[in-house]
């Protein structure tokens, strides 16, 4: 299994993004192996979002629509936050953010990561380095 961040997803998405190539290429070799892709519900609030801002309301509806393919499929394993992750993300929060610059997102998604035994994530965020996971591609 390997996490997916909202970079990946929105750099696949975005054909001016600097990142496309990388990511299309990765999710070839992803797709070649037939890895299981996790992610969860903030990430995909970020990815809704910053699609929404940059590329419109069409092609964030038509990324969705792909999405609830792939969740139907099994491809995709969405997490949601619960209250007990979101607190054991506040703690992370603030322990690391004396010297990081982590988003609360961010910080769940290391829970989350942590909790599943997941330790590579498609992301071209370079916290999750800082957070000792392997940085794909």
């Amino acid at each position: 299994m390997i996490f997916v961040d909202t970079s990946a997803w929105v750099a696949l998405e975005d054909r001016k993004d600097i990142n496309l190539s990388a990511a299309l290429l990765f999710r070839q070799e992803l797709m070649n192996t037939k890895i299981r892709l996790l992610t969860t519900n903030f990430i995909l609030d970020e990815t809704f979002t910053l699609m929404l801002f940059d590329l419109g309301y069409h092609k964030t509806i038509a990324f969705k629509n792909k999405l609830d393919v792939l969740i139907h499929n099994h491809v995709v394993l969405v997490i949601h936050i619960t209250p007990e992750i979101e607190s054991e993300a506040w703690q992370t929060f603030e322990r690391f953010n004396k010297d990081k610059s982590w988003s609360f997102t961010d910080c769940t998604s290391k829970v989350v990561m942590e909790q599943l035994g997941v330790r590579e994530a498609f992301t071209f965020d370079r916290h999750f380095s800082q957070m000792k996971f392997i940085q794909k591609p």
